[in-house]
């Protein structure tokens, strides 16, 4: 895809937009990729600033980073354990000139939230409960490991300021702590946006 065409988000379907991954990676994006106008509506709804921090918890290959990043001055950071998709997210960033995005390879547990602004979470950690339907077997999968990760991405919200801003999509929101208020709902509700406000 040529770079100019990328830039143009709302003439773009998804199946397009896909077609910057790797076609094994493309297999997966129906299920596991936020398609571009939850992603728009999400990364619109973080970036109350340029140049804010914003973190993708679990973010694949990228492609909410790689939206959110072509249509606000942000940054977007994605943090993911399977490093082939950090590897892939890094050489799209490149090849297409995304200054904007970056990939950490690690586990959620290893991440400061303090260094961010923002947050965005796809459901992340529910393959532990359901591995059949993982984004792949490459990584260890396992109950504890739900509860675990929820619980560390619940207190590190619960340490950031006033108005820290998270957004959920597919979640049941058991990482997010009751200080944080629920500000809209969009997409039968699957889109959820929350404030901290105490």
């Amino acid at each position: 895809m040529h770079p100019s065409k990328l830039k143009n988000l709302h003439d773009l379907t998804d199946e397009e937009f896909d077609l910057i991954f790797p076609l094994e990676i493309r297999r997966k994006s129906a299920t596991h990729f936020t398609p571009i106008k939850i992603a728009k509506a999400a990364a619109q709804f973080l970036a109350t600033e340029p140049n804010i921090r914003i973190l993708d918890v679990g973010s694949g290959a990228g492609k909410f980073c790689f939206v959110g990043a072509l249509t606000t001055d942000a940054h977007f950071t994605g943090v993911e354990q399977r490093a082939n998709y950090c590897k892939c997210g890094d050489e799209i960033a490149n090849k297409y000139s995304i200054d904007n995005v970056s990939f950490l390879n690690t586990n959620i547990d290893r991440i400061k939230f303090k260094d961010f602004n923002a947050f965005y979470l796809f459901n992340p950690f529910f393959e532990n409960l359901s591995p059949e339907s993982a984004l792949d077997q490459t990584v260890f999968l396992d109950d504890e490991l739900y509860l675990e990760y929820s619980a560390y991405v619940h207190k590190q919200l619960e340490q950031m300021p006033v108005g820290t801003r998270v957004v959920t999509y597919h979640s049941s929101g058991p990482e997010i702590p009751s200080t944080y208020q629920l500000k809209d709902s969009l997409f039968k509700t699957y889109l959820k946006f929350w404030i901290k406000k105490a």
